[in-house]
């Protein structure tokens, strides 16, 4: 885990350190929720870009081959 300090400038911005950018591909223009948990620790949680998701989807072809597989595997556990 990597633990950094930041400095809060105005309208209550930070910079992200160039460590944790770098690791997470938070790249300017990108998402970020900000999220309080239960014990009043926050969170900052990188949301993945359209394009991030498209490369990694699958086509129709391979979820066709998936579905395939996985409907023979639980026909074969039924029996």
């Amino acid at each position: 885990m990597v633990e950094k300090t930041v400095k809060v400038i105005n309208n209550g911005m930070i910079s992200i350190p160039t460590e944790i950018r770098k690791k997470y591909k938070i790249r300017e223009g990108d998402h970020i929720i900000v999220k309080e948990d239960e014990n009043g620790t926050l969170q900052l949680i990188p949301i993945e870009s359209i394009e991030a998701l498209r490369a990694r989807a699958l086509t129709v072809e391979e979820s066709r081959e998936l579905y395939i597989r996985s409907r023979k595997e639980d026909m074969e556990l039924e029996r």
